[in-house]
Formats: structure tokens, sequence, C-alpha cells
């Protein structure tokens, strides 16, 4: 099977932009599978799929687009970002994680080329060692002083331009992006993102912060980075049960971009019911 790359670009307000954007993704062979825009978090997330060359090119192209449409000295959204195209993940689809390695060391190489941006690695792709949250921790203005301090990014210039900023380049295997909407304030938010994230004593592999979106309307927000181990249907039980505790209503749930096939909810289970738009499977949209 082939391998995904499942980009995060900091823009999804201006659909031309969006548009030129997953054009660059898709000019050198790739086939883009899914866009899932969202204008409140200001962020678009691409999945496509295609040949090792195919994604190194596309990728780079990408960059480049990105760097030139975007402008985070200007930008604003509710989600946190440290680069105009913020994260951009190889993924395998039943194929060893080393592929995926490969793949993502020439993107970045290929990113530096095309597109002159700093390069931090993640997850497999690093050497040493680093995980995404990691590398964002305290957002762009502090990653900008944390390189001059010494942690300088694997590859490209080794200071950050605040217009661009960085691209966090990463070889993984699946994640689920999971949100959770609730009628409460940032902070009820905040609190509930902690009863269920891992670093916190919550769920293994479960990453989650919480967003106000408008008055009275927040999101948790997560990513499930070993759902294996936690599941859709797990993680949505501990935050409605929270939210229960908490006198907070569950709103919807939404499911951002493809997961794999085995992973997805029950069609019965309460997460499955309350997502904004039905779930989709990667494997519908490889054949």
């Amino acid at each position: 099977m082939p391998l995904l790359t499942i980009p995060n670009v900091s823009e999804g307000r201006d659909a031309a932009i969006v548009t030129e954007l997953s054009d660059a993704l898709c000019s050198a062979g790739a086939r883009v599978l899914d866009v899932h825009v969202d204008p409140v978090h200001n962020r678009t997330v691409l999945t496509a799929t295609g040949a090792p060359r195919e994604l190194v090119d596309g990728t780079a192209a990408l960059a480049r687009a990105a760097v030139t449409a975007i402008d985070l000295r200007i930008h604003e959204g509710a989600h946190p970002r440290v680069g105009a195209l913020d994260v951009c993940p190889i993924v395998p689809h039943d194929e060893p994680i080393e592929a995926a390695v490969d793949v993502a060391r020439a993107a970045g190489d290929a990113m530096v080329e095309a597109a002159g941006v700093p390069v931090y690695f993640y997850d497999f792709a690093a050497d040493p060692p680093k995980r995404l949250p990691e590398i964002r921790a305290g957002g762009l203005d502090r990653l900008i002083s944390r390189a001059a301090e010494g942690f300088v990014p694997d590859l490209g210039p080794r200071a950050i331009d605040p217009r661009v900023g960085v691209v966090c380049v990463g070889a993984r295997r699946a994640l689920i992006a999971f949100n959770v909407y609730v009628s409460a304030s940032q902070d009820r938010a905040r609190a509930l993102a902690r009863t269920v994230r891992e670093r916190d004593g919550g769920l293994p592999g479960v990453r989650a912060i919480g967003i106000e979106l408008e008055e009275g309307l927040a999101q948790v927000s997560m990513n499930l980075v070993d759902p294996d181990r936690t599941g859709i249907e797990e993680t949505f039980a501990a935050v409605a049960n929270g939210a229960k505790e908490a006198g907070v209503d569950v709103l919807a749930t939404e499911l951002v971009g493809l997961v794999p096939e085995r992973y997805l909810p029950s069609p019965d289970a309460r997460a499955a019911r309350l997502l904004i738009e039905p779930g989709r499977s990667v494997e519908s949209l490889l054949g």
C-alpha cells in the first residue's frame, strides 16, 4: 500500500489559498484524498498519497506555496501553530515505518531547498529523538527564543523568520485527530483536557488541549497517538464523564481527516452519533 502525508497548513479561511496549497501538494503526482478546512482554527489538514518521489516533491512544493501565501505575523486562529506549513508527517499504511522515515528525511531536505524554511524532525524521523509537543511547547515566539539559545532546527536556517516559522516533519504511525464540542468556557475545556491527556495522568497516548471557539462554546481538541491502546470510544467516554461531573453539555464530535477503518467507532456508539460529519476511512479512498 502507498505512503500517506498529512500536512497541516495555517490557513483555513481563504478558499483560493487553500486550493493553491492543495494544487501544490499534488503538482508532482501525489493524489489528494481529503481536505479538511476549519475557519475557526484557521487551519487546513490535507491527506495525500503517492510514490516516495511524488510525496517528497509535492510536500516541497507545498512548503514553497505556504511560505509565499501565509504570514504568521498577522495570522489569527484558535489552533496553536509554529509554521505556515505547520506539521508534515509521513505515515505508512501497511508498510514498515522505515519507509516513512526515508521519505520524511528526503522531504525535509527538499523543503529547505525549495522554500528556505527551517525544519525540525520529530518522532521516528528525528535523531536524537524528539516528540512534536517538545518542539511546539510555548508556541512560535518561544521556539524562536529557544532556537537562539541552542535548540536549533535540524535543517535549514538556524534563525527562524517569524513570518513563516518552521516546518515540523515527522514519520509516525496512525494518529486520530478527534474533537469534542462542549458548552463551556475555555477554562472548563482546559480542565476537561487535563483529565484525559496522558501527561496529566489521563489516558495512554492521548494529547489534548481546550480551545474556546466563542462565548459558551469550546472544544476539547485531541490527538490519539496510540489508538491501539486508547481509541475514539474510550476517549469520548472519558470526556463525556468529565463533562457530566462538571455540569457541561457535550454537543458534538468531529474527526479531522481520514481514519484507518479499524479505528472508526461503532455506528451505534454515541461518539459516532454525535459526529458533525460521518467518519471516513483511509481504505475507502485508497481504492
